[in-house]
């Protein structure tokens, strides 16, 4: 505790300091002026090996600047401005008290002091300042836990932001692996998803001789090439509102009312047929001229997610192998498709019947070359 006394009067400043050091306030400055005060402020809040000042007697009347103005420069200060400062006068003024209370003032003794009213007006005095110390204190330390909630805040919507960001990436990997509503049933907890479908209509693409195209490539080039190719297919799937399976090297599967109930998906696929071969003689940037083999079959399907990692939707069933074999059995730079999908066809499309094959497993199949669509059915947007 260390208490500053600043009186011009040596006699005045012997008697305070001898009252103070018998009630044990031991630490004590005493100068003879304002600007000596200032000076020792000064170094006790600029050092940090001296300890500050706790508590001011300062006299009211002194030569020069006296106690008044001293006690408004002081509580000018914001570093000092809590210090209690009680003044020193030889006579309870009205008009001197007033003005020292308005100068920050926060009490005042009477000389000659007495001892009792000395000490009782300093407790009072150093309470206060404790009282006030703990409160700038806890504001601090509401402070910084508000400006540490803040940065936690921050933090946390930073990290929010992050893996919200993540999980719309995670999704959209997602959705480019699985069809929209068997990624949702995945992600709502199904572990086994299989399902079975009455009428689908499943097509095959295969670029034709890109084995012996391949061998002359670069793999980058070649990589390159197939994303050329299947980023226009992707397209054309999404236009003729179909769902891509999968691609094996370069081969591409699509079906046609599997998810989205396409009411006449054998036509849709049809239509996704023609635009896949005007795509290609067409050219794709950077595309050497490129061949199709397309194959189409409709009929049943198994339908479901395989695997718990690398996970694949895929189709099962007869259909499928049949849809394959059209491709597979099929001729360069054409649509060849079943006799079923003739059936359904025939009305709007011209189709070219290509005789009988011998296909694996089923024995001897019709088979047609889709041509296009009839001109009155492509005027009217049939």
């Amino acid at each position: 505790m260390r208490i500053l006394l600043v009186d011009d009067s040596p006699v005045q400043c012997l008697v305070l300091a001898t009252m103070l050091r018998a009630a044990d306030y031991t630490d004590l400055v005493l100068v003879n002026s304002a600007s000596a005060a200032y000076a020792a402020l000064a170094e006790s809040s600029g050092s940090a090996q001296t300890c500050p000042i706790d508590l001011i007697f300062m006299d009211l009347r002194m030569p020069g600047v006296d106690g008044i103005s001293a006690c408004a420069v002081i509580k000018g200060m914001e570093a000092l401005q809590d210090i209690p400062i009680i003044m020193i006068t030889s006579s309870a003024d009205f008009d001197d008290l007033t003005r020292a209370f308005a100068a920050g003032a926060m009490d005042y003794i009477t000389k000659p002091p007495h001892k009792t009213e000395l000490l009782a007006r300093l407790r009072s005095a150093l309470r206060l300042k404790q009282e006030t110390d703990q409160r700038k204190a806890h504001a601090r330390d509401l402070l910084d836990l508000m400006e540490q909630l803040g940065s936690e805040q921050h933090r946390s919507d930073q990290l929010l932001l992050d893996l919200r960001v993540e999980q719309e990436r995670s999704e959209q990997l997602l959705l480019n692996i699985l069809p929209a509503p068997i990624a949702t049933r995945l992600k709502h907890g199904e572990r086994i998803i299989a399902d079975s479908y009455a009428d689908v209509t499943v097509l095959f693409t295969d670029l034709v001789n890109f084995t012996a195209l391949a061998s002359a490539m670069e793999p980058s080039s070649l990589v390159s090439l197939l994303n050329e190719v299947f980023s226009c297919f992707d397209t054309l799937v999404e236009t003729y509102g179909l769902e891509k399976i999968k691609t094996i090297g370069d081969s591409y599967m699509v079906v046609g009312g599997l998810l989205q109930g396409h009411a006449d998906h054998t036509a849709a696929v049809a239509n996704l047929a023609l635009a896949m071969q005007v795509a290609l003689k067409r050219g794709i940037a950077d595309c050497p001229p490129l061949e199709l083999r397309i194959g189409i079959h409709c009929g049943p399907v198994t339908a479901g997610v395989i695997g718990t990692k690398k996970f694949i939707y895929d189709l099962w069933g007869d259909t499928v192998n049949v849809a394959s074999r059209m491709e597979s059995h099929g001729l360069a730079g054409h649509i060849q498709v079943s006799d079923a999908v003739y059936a359904r066809l025939s009305r709007c499309y011209r189709l070219t019947a290509r005789g009988q094959l011998d296909i694996k497993g089923k024995g001897q199949m019709a088979a047609y070359l889709l041509i296009d669509r009839h001109e009155h059915d492509i005027a009217s947007g049939a």
